[in-house]
């Protein structure tokens, strides 16, 4: 069991991490609804970076909701590719004080989310962390407000 453990493993830094993703729970998962999409991960460290693709099942708008913790800022791309379509994703550019949302029109078909890696190559692990999460658009009549 004491094979070769990464020399990036901090049991103090693990600990920051875990709890940064306790707070980014609570951040996505405060919009209601299911979600259609929802990825989490490092923002820095040796294995840094998140990115998923799900299918949207039908047409229509969609609240996109991103957020990071435990670091300065981080930017998240949202959209999907059409054949003859110009590629144009969203990008919500974080503050990491929150969560910030925004409402998108999709396409059936597949909608993809990643974390624009804003470096080349390894950065220091610090559990600082990030993710989004797709889910359908409430109505603006709906009466299940807080």
């Amino acid at each position: 069991m004491a094979a070769s453990a990464p020399v990036y493993v901090d049991p103090l830094v693990l600990e920051r991490e875990v709890k940064n993703y306790g707070e980014l729970d609570r951040l996505l998962k405060a919009v209601p609804g299911p979600a259609i999409l929802f990825e989490e991960g490092p923002l820095d460290g040796p294995v840094r970076g998140f990115g998923a693709t799900e299918q949207v099942p039908a047409a229509g708008e969609y609240i996109v909701t991103a957020a990071c913790v435990g670091a300065t800022g981080a930017t998240v791309s949202v959209g999907q590719e059409h054949p003859g379509a110009p590629f144009r994703p969203v990008e919500l550019a974080l503050d990491c004080d929150g969560a910030t949302s925004q409402v998108i029109a999709l396409e059936q078909g597949y909608v993809f989310a990643h974390l624009v890696l804003t470096g080349p190559g390894d950065t220091p692990w610090t559990g600082a962390v990030g993710g989004v999460r797709v889910t359908g658009a409430v109505p603006a009549a709906d009466e299940g407000g807080r």
